[in-house]
């Protein structure tokens, strides 16, 4: 009989017994976690399961509730829309409830419609099935970050250099023909705007292309590491941009946005928490 489980903030499942056993012996299931399968009336931590729940009939998945706190059993669990009925069954992916003619299966889930693409997206970039792709996942540290950053940073700089070179010596032949001192000083500002704008328009473009379409960007490629959300998918073009300027964000805190990832137990900066990304290695 497949498992359920939650770590406070979302739902995995279903896991098979032996699944379910190597995720205690990992440490990913400890006493506190909540746990559910059929048999069960109500979520429970699993450290206060004396015995394997009991084996019934009913197969229904349990109902994703808000905060994870222990639902009521099956039968009597209810939706916005009204009561669950019996037949109802939970798509494995968000957790919301389905007639069983509603749901696909694809491997060991049943999702539903919405679902679908995410969950194909997921076993395309080689995701675990079943949904477990959040189970065994590594985190990228911080050193191996702050060594992608600086590999990123040289390769821009180069890029930069480049293109910048062209714009000095337009500047310079300008001020060699310039005798007001006021006017050298407006194009220098000028120059100086222009180059601004350039390289983060370079940077911007940079960071969200290969995050959207290789999910990482060179540096982080050569170290093996890859950008994701928190259902595994890749971000779209969107929150790539977000996710540059979030990291602006934590530069400008003095670093402390990036020496966040450092401490916490998902290794996540502070642009990861604001744009929920996660660095994992692949």
């Amino acid at each position: 009989m497949d498992w359920y489980y939650s770590d406070g903030r979302q739902q995995f499942g279903p896991v098979t017994p032996a699944e379910f056993e190597m995720l205690v012996s990992s440490g990913r299931i400890n006493a506190a976690t909540l746990v559910w399968r059929a048999g069960m009336g109500n979520w429970a931590a699993f450290g206060t399961l004396q015995q394997p729940a009991p084996v019934v009939p009913a197969a229904s998945a349990p109902a994703q509730a808000a905060g994870f706190a222990a639902p009521a059993p099956v039968a009597a669990a209810a939706t916005a829309a009204g009561p669950v009925q019996p037949e109802t069954r939970f798509c494995s992916h968000c957790g919301r409830p389905f007639l069983p003619s509603d749901l696909l299966q694809i491997g060991n889930m049943t999702v539903c419609a919405g679902c679908k693409d995410a969950v194909m997206q997921r076993l395309r970039e080689g995701a675990l099935p079943g949904g477990l792709a959040h189970q065994g996942r590594q985190y990228g540290g911080f050193w191996i970050r702050f060594a992608a950053i600086f590999i990123d940073g040289i390769i821009l700089g180069v890029v930069g250099a480049i293109i910048n070179i062209p714009f000095q010596l337009i500047f310079v032949g300008m001020s060699v023909n310039a005798a007001d001192p006021t006017a050298i000083l407006t194009r220098t500002l000028g120059l100086f705007s222009v180059l601004i704008v350039i390289n983060m328009a370079i940077a911007v473009a940079y960071e969200s292309w290969f995050v959207v379409n290789k999910g990482a960007t060179p540096g982080k490629m050569v170290l093996s590491l890859e950008v994701i959300r928190a259902d595994g998918a890749r971000p779209g073009w969107g929150l790539a941009i977000g996710r540059y300027f979030a990291k602006v964000l934590s530069g400008l805190t003095l670093y402390i946005g990036y020496i966040m990832a450092g401490f916490d137990d998902e290794k996540r900066a502070l642009h990861d928490r604001i744009c929920e990304t996660r660095v994992v290695r692949k």
